[in-house]
């Protein structure tokens, strides 16, 4: 073996040796004891790490037009985050986590944004030094579980739910972080990784507020950004490398998956409920015959003038206090404000519903339906997720 591989071999050991430490700290040892130190236990080792990183020599001495992939990296990440911020004029703002005195800033710059900025160093030098794809694929899985928080998800495991979630919101989006960085690493270096990864570790610590982004769609944004970067470093890496006509250029200019991605962000919108219409997957058989259980329904979003303008007959959408409900209005009342409110009933229900149904709690109102389209939705929210509520969106 010779010295560039043992000391590969020594990077891997001491990488996995973090790696077990973490998260054997975190399982046998109380966390909010121990928390603290291991931070400055694990900042030490990355500091070691960087500093016997310095000296490995890199396969990819120098990188084609890698200042023009930097210039452009900041300006799509700084571009994306100004987009990402104005989403809370429409959905709102909620606090940041972290705490906003100087010390706990700088302790964050320091502990976030100066361990980010070590690991990604050492990925580059280590991932640069040998082109073997495995090694490629090890270390970027390697880099993605160094830095999952395993306090969190060690805390999902109460339903399948919560499992579900932390892995559409949490590890799916680290995995695509992890694989830009480590393409990033491999067709530009350190500075192009930087680009990319610090921008997004000073916006987390520095910023007072964030848009109020539930974790789908958070989960949807980080995934984006990932891909753009990607298909634009993986197009200028590619005609910068290789011989290509300009008809081939123009064929793989990234531009062109504009309208992929236009599409694909209307149906996210649509699921997410952004657009005026929303899907439902129906999960009872409360609505035999007019539709049954696996149907996929369209729910028309009402605003306060469209509620006068309901009547005896309409299906309603609504939420309860066990889920959302799809159900029909037997019967419009008022209170003693001159609030509607409105008594529904399933049309397979001998009953109607035993409360009324307020304003604040409608949804929208239902006038398509598409039978069985929905089943997938219901299966896996039952088998997978433990869901037993009446409906799912």
């Amino acid at each position: 073996m010779n010295k560039e591989n043992r000391a590969i071999t020594i990077y891997v050991a001491l990488l996995c040796a973090i790696l077990i430490g973490c998260l054997l700290l975190t399982v046998f040892i109380i966390p909010s004891f121990f928390q603290e130190s291991t931070r400055i236990v694990t900042m030490i080792i990355w500091i070691a790490l960087t500093i016997i990183s310095v000296p490995i020599e890199n396969d990819h001495t120098r990188f084609k037009g890698k200042k023009e992939k930097v210039k452009t990296t900041l300006i799509i990440v700084i571009t994306y985050y100004i987009l990402y911020f104005l989403l809370g004029l429409i959905l709102g703002y909620k606090k940041s986590p972290y705490g906003r005195s100087i010390f706990i800033i700088l302790k964050n710059l320091f502990f976030i944004v100066g361990m980010i900025g070590m690991q990604d160093y050492v990925r580059t030098k280590v991932m640069n030094n040998q082109r073997k794809k495995i090694n490629y694929v090890l270390f970027t899985l390697v880099f993605v579980l160094l830095r999952l928080d395993y306090t969190e998800g060690l805390a999902v495991f109460s339903s399948g739910e919560k499992i579900f979630e932390y892995i559409a919101s949490v590890i799916i989006p680290e995995i695509a972080k992890g694989c830009v960085c480590s393409y990033l690493a491999i067709s530009g270096g350190t500075l192009l990784v930087y680009a990319y990864s610090i921008p997004v570790a000073l916006f987390q610590v520095l910023s007072p507020i964030f848009p109020n982004l539930d974790w789908f769609l958070k989960s949807i944004f980080d995934i984006l950004i990932s891909l753009i970067l990607f298909l634009y470093n993986n197009y200028e890496h590619t005609i910068k490398t290789t011989r290509m006509t300009r008809k081939e250029k123009k064929k793989m200019n990234p531009v062109k998956k504009i309208p992929g991605i236009a599409v694909l962000l209307l149906v996210v919108a649509f699921i997410a409920g952004f657009l005026p219409i929303k899907p439902v997957a129906i999960m009872s058989y409360s609505m035999v015959p007019t539709f049954s259980r696996g149907a996929v329904v369209i729910s028309h979003k009402l605003n306060k003038k469209d509620l006068n303008k309901l009547k005896v007959g309409d299906i309603l959408h609504y939420r309860a206090e066990n889920g959302e409900v799809i159900h029909r209005i037997i019967d419009i009342k008022k209170d003693k404000d001159g609030k509607l409110l409105f008594q529904t009933q399933g049309d397979n229900n001998n009953v109607p519903d035993t409360n009324l149904v307020e304003e604040e709690q409608i949804i929208g109102k239902v006038s398509i339906y598409i039978p069985y389209v929905g089943y997938p939705s219901v299966w896996f929210s039952e088998k997978i997720l433990g869901m037993k509520s009446f409906i799912t969106v």
